[in-house]
């Protein structure tokens, strides 16, 4: 390989040292190769073929290299191009060897993004004027910068008068790959640096039928036969090369694809200054502020899926909260973590035992991201999560999702030197770093076909997926590609809902277990003007809302320390049953008694709710569902507020039960009744089937007068069956001796 590159380095001197030279600018190429003589015009004999102004065909390049007369290995190398004229934009899909890179070229900002096995992304300038290269760019009409059009990027022909002129040449009609095709030939001479290039290209005739449609005014190539060389004026031959073109499945025009069109998933692109970064508010992103997610987390190093419900509450004008349910790895039990980010506290809480543990602070411990990706999200939740405003993010327009059942919008970020690594063995952060990470959300539209509020624009509202790349060098000292090491994690939302309930962030499991000071309290509410409210016609959520709220504003405490809202309204009734706990002071690890010294305990709160309800001040007005024109005016009974166990003994709670009972007469009565029903309809079964059967019924000349023993006729008749208690022996002689008397 090292040869190789000096004898090119040695070619390129030598052919710079010849460019200077004047002696050689009258030469016109190689003539083992092909040879143009520019004041000699070419007859024609038949029009060019005439190429559309979109592409999208897949092109398979087989190339020999002689050099010193020595023959190389053949390479094989394919190609994919989307080619559009109008949008000024061509990708390139390329393999070779199995490693696939995907180069982006912008014409209008003369950059080109390559994405190096679909993994790491370079941004390079796009060479301008060069005619040898058909993806440099040309000068526009309006004198910008511009993708050549498809005849000249194909290096076929070309008449512009700023540049070299090619003009092919018809040389007859052949059959290539079982195709009749028409074939024009074209030599291109580059007098700088002593290159000739002789290409023999082949068209399908018009009328035929190809797997893509049949051929029409629009050229179709087949394929292009390449010789050329690097070869001195004085003769010396340096390097000649042969190439095949196969072109398949050609299609004058482009089937928009989500995943051809998008560049490759979680790569970020970084063109330096300049570069148009968004924020995710731009793209039409938006996070509610409170909503419930089953995410489920995978990584490049494992098979099995990590789930996890997180459920999140940022209010407007309060400190936000985060529940995590989850199954730690290694564990059998489910536990769950209650960021409250106004108290500064972390609640952990082990299900499956009843346990709960109590910690000052939010922040969760560095981790693995690879063995624990459900903690590393924890530890990560502010970077992943409600980052609307900063402009870190590139758009990447749209791609396919989950198969292609959904369309997301793309946006990828990058953050250097993150995430730390941790060590193994002390499961501490070692000190160094992943060298960068790349970010990529996928965002959908929940219903793409409904109308957004006469308020509201349309935005994405459903996050589908996250997805990380980390990078890092094996070697720190010799970065390069072939000792780059990258790892992926990727996070899937599902089931996402805008709605929260206080309950996701109840915490009186906590109070029970460490025997803090809670209380369980109900009370009534009725509508204040007597009139009867349709319980189907409530907003059951908007009015626990309420109800939570009043609590909170008349007890003087935090929205937290009230939990377990229960509303119950009956049909056809104007009174509504409230159960709720109320928690005591907040807890507090750092303090001896294990809570705040300095905020109300539970009878304080409750004395302040008794005496606001006795005074009549505990009301409030809400909307119906059907009629939002009227209001109904809500007011807690006065002394209704009781303990729960009081409260459920002294207030029947539900619909009425109406017990029904028979005499014993009526059950009797029902008894003998159905005993002859059932001896009727049997006598009645018997003799149908002895009809159906055509059997004679049985001769009764006379119904006997008792029930005796069948089996007395028989010659030992079995004694008969009493069912009085027989007397002893002494009864019997006393009854036989009065008899006597």
């Amino acid at each position: 390989m090292k040869q190789y590159l000096i004898f090119c380095l040695l070619v390129l001197c030598i052919s710079r040292y010849y460019a200077q030279d004047p002696i050689v600018t009258d030469w016109n190429g190689d003539p083992k190769v092909c040879t143009v003589n520019p004041t000699t015009p070419s007859p024609v004999v038949r029009p060019l073929p005439v190429f559309p102004r979109q592409a999208e065909f897949a092109l398979e390049r087989i190339e020999i290299k002689h050099i010193l007369d020595q023959t190389q290995p053949s390479e094989l190398t394919m190609y994919q191009y989307l080619y559009d004229y109008d949008a000024n934009k061509l990708i390139l899909i390329k393999n070779s060897q199995g490693i696939i890179d995907v180069e982006y070229f912008y014409y209008e900002a003369l950059k080109k993004s390559t994405y190096l096995r679909r993994e790491l992304c370079l941004v390079s300038d796009i060479t301008t004027d060069l005619d040898m290269d058909g993806t440099s760019a040309i000068k526009g009409a309006n004198d910008t910068w511009h993708i050549r059009p498809l005849n000249e990027f194909l290096l076929f022909s070309s008449n512009d008068p700023r540049r070299p002129e090619i003009r092919p040449q018809f040389v007859g009609q052949s059959i290539v790959r079982g195709i009749p095709v028409d074939q024009w030939e074209t030599c291109i001479v580059d007098k700088t640096q002593f290159r000739t290039v002789r290409r023999l290209w082949s068209f399908a005739q018009k009328g035929y039928i190809l797997p893509t449609g049949v051929v029409g005014d629009l050229a179709v190539p087949i394929q292009a036969i390449i010789n050329a060389s690097i070869s001195f004026p004085n003769g010396t031959e340096a390097v000649e090369f042969d190439e095949i073109f196969n072109v398949h499945t050609y299609r004058p025009g482009i089937m928009e694809s989500n995943d051809q069109l998008s560049p490759p998933k979680g790569v970020f692109c970084d063109s330096g200054f300049g570069q148009n970064l968004i924020s995710l508010r731009d793209a039409g992103i938006t996070w509610p502020d409170r909503f419930t997610v089953r995410v489920e987390a995978s990584t490049s190093r494992s098979a099995e899926w990590q789930r996890f419900h997180l459920r999140y509450d940022h209010p407007e004008r309060g400190p936000r909260r985060i529940h995590y349910d989850f199954l730690p790895p290694g564990s059998e039990h489910y536990q769950s973590i209650i960021h409250d980010f106004g108290d500064n506290l972390t609640y952990t809480i082990d299900h499956s035992i009843g346990t709960c543990k109590i910690s000052r602070g939010v922040e969760y411990p560095d981790v693995d991201p690879i063995r624990d990706p459900i903690g590393f999200f924890i530890k990560n939740e502010r970077r992943f999560i409600y980052r609307e405003r900063e402009r870190i993010w590139e758009f990447n327009g749209l791609r396919s999702c989950r198969g292609d059942a959904i369309r997301c919008a793309s946006v990828t970020s990058s953050v250097d030197n993150f995430p730390p690594i941790v060590d193994v063995d002390t499961g501490k952060p070692s000190g160094d770093s992943w060298a960068a990470t790349s970010i990529e959300y996928g965002w959908s539209i929940r219903a793409p076909y409904a109308r957004p509020p006469s308020e509201r624009s349309k935005h994405f509202d459903y996050p589908v997926y996250l997805f990380l790349r980390m990078y890092r060098f094996n070697d720190q000292a010799n970065p390069s590609i072939n000792n780059l090491r990258t790892e992926e994690i990727e996070y899937e939302f599902y089931e996402m809902s805008p709605e929260s309930n206080p309950r996701d962030f109840d915490t009186s499991l906590c109070y029970r277990s460490l025997h803090y000071d809670y209380l369980h309290l109900g009370f009534k509410l009725q509508v204040s003007d007597g009139k009867t409210v349709d319980g189907n016609h409530l907003d059951r959520r908007l009015l626990e809302r309420q109800i939570h709220t009043n609590l909170v504003y008349h007890m003087d405490t935090r929205y937290s320390r009230v939990s377990e809202v229960q509303v119950d309204h009956e049909d056809k009734t104007n009174e509504i049953t409230v159960l709720f706990t109320l928690l005591g002071p907040s807890p507090a690890p750092d303090s001896p008694s294990g809570v705040a010294d300095n905020e109300p305990r539970a009878n304080q709160s409750r004395s302040r709710l008794e005496k606001a309800i006795n005074d009549g001040k505990f009301e409030f007005i809400m909307k119906l569902l059907d009629d939002t024109t009227s209001s109904v005016h809500f007011q807690a009974v006065r002394d209704s507020l009781k303990g729960s166990k009081e409260f459920m003994s002294s207030h029947a709670v539900g619909k009425q039960v109406i017990k029904e009972t028979y005499s014993s007469n009526a059950e009797a009565g029902a008894i003998i009744g159905g005993i002859l029903v059932g001896l009727l309809l049997g006598i009645l079964l018997a003799a149908m089937i002895r009809v159906i059967r055509k059997q004679p019924m049985p001769d009764i000349p006379k119904l006997p007068l008792s029930i005796s023993n069948p089996l007395s006729t028989m010659s030992n008749p079995l004694p008969s069956i009493s069912f009085h208690k027989p007397k002893s022996t002494d009864e019997k002689k006393t009854t036989s001796n009065a008899s006597d008397a």
